[in-house]
């Protein structure tokens, strides 16, 4: 069966929200005013970024040639990551952070709808041939350590609880390092993940496809590239209409940290040899 229930439930719920949350808010809301940047909220924003980071690198690294396979990963660094994202959720709630705490929650629940939009594209991809595997399946089978005995329904569902964290570490990301921003962000962010998943293992050498899916001949029309390139571009319009209208403040990391410098140096107070203006 190439679209299986599990398919279509998870679509299907990711669709259901990105709808309703698009139809809440038709119209971007202007961005509220930024909060002074402080030392603790940059430093709980790093801390967030990195099980962000952990989750979509399990793949890449337990399918990298001589690492740990990816049920160790997950065990010992997956599962670690996500209670650590738990927890800077909790720091940040309770010292009322609410500019991280929105960023927080806003990329986490955006990343995972907007999940269900590349997924209507990956799988017609699929169905049509495009694509060599359905990769949640896949994902289910490695986390699980249960390849010989292939996919059950427990192994995809756990492959699309992974798949979806994956996006969601991604929205969160975004959400992170970029703020509140214009919907077409989301759109250049899902070409840079789409990079990302042309040149790394999971696809290079578990699909073997090459870079890019060169190996497969056509260029870059073959079916690997554009089939993953379409879903993607999707991926990224549901991000970044989501996060345009449920982020609150602008303001990149890089900005933030820069206020935060700032503040710091007006209220330093003035050492031995210099002089108040």
């Amino acid at each position: 069966m190439l679209i299986t229930p599990i398919d279509a439930l998870f679509i299907l719920s990711g669709l259901s929200v990105v709808i309703a949350a698009v139809r809440r808010r038709w119209t971007p809301p202007p961005a509220d005013s930024a909060p002074p940047a402080t030392v603790e909220e940059i430093l709980l924003t790093l801390l967030a970024l990195i099980p962000a980071a952990i989750g979509p690198n399990v793949l890449v690294v337990g399918l990298t040639p001589g690492m740990p396979p990816v049920s160790d990963l997950a065990r010992w660094a997956l599962l670690p990551s996500v209670i650590v994202f738990v927890l800077v959720w909790i720091v940040a709630w309770a010292a009322g952070h609410d500019r991280l705490t929105n960023r927080l929650w806003t990329g986490l629940w955006a990343g995972l709808a907007s999940t269900a939009a590349l997924d209507v594209f990956r799988l017609t991809s699929f169905h049509l041939g495009l694509l060599p595997g359905n990769l949640p399946r896949m994902f289910g089978v490695l986390l699980l350590n249960s390849m010989a005995q292939g996919p059950t329904p427990l192994s995809d569902f756990v492959g699309y609880l992974y798949h979806y964290w994956i996006s969601a570490c991604f929205g969160l990301t975004c959400a992170l390092l970029i703020g509140k921003a214009r919907w077409w962000c989301g759109v250049v962010w899902a070409l840079i993940i789409e990079v990302g998943m042309m040149t790394t293992p999971p696809m290079v050498i578990a699909m073997g496809a090459g870079y890019f899916g060169l190996n497969l001949g056509h260029g870059l029309l073959n079916g690997v590239f554009l089939g993953s390139l379409v879903p993607h571009i999707a991926y990224g319009i549901a991000l970044g209409m989501l996060l345009e209208r449920y982020l609150r403040h602008r303001g990149t990391l890089a900005e933030i940290l820069w206020d935060a410098l700032r503040q710091r140096n007006r209220g330093r107070r003035p050492t031995m040899g210099e002089t108040h203006p």
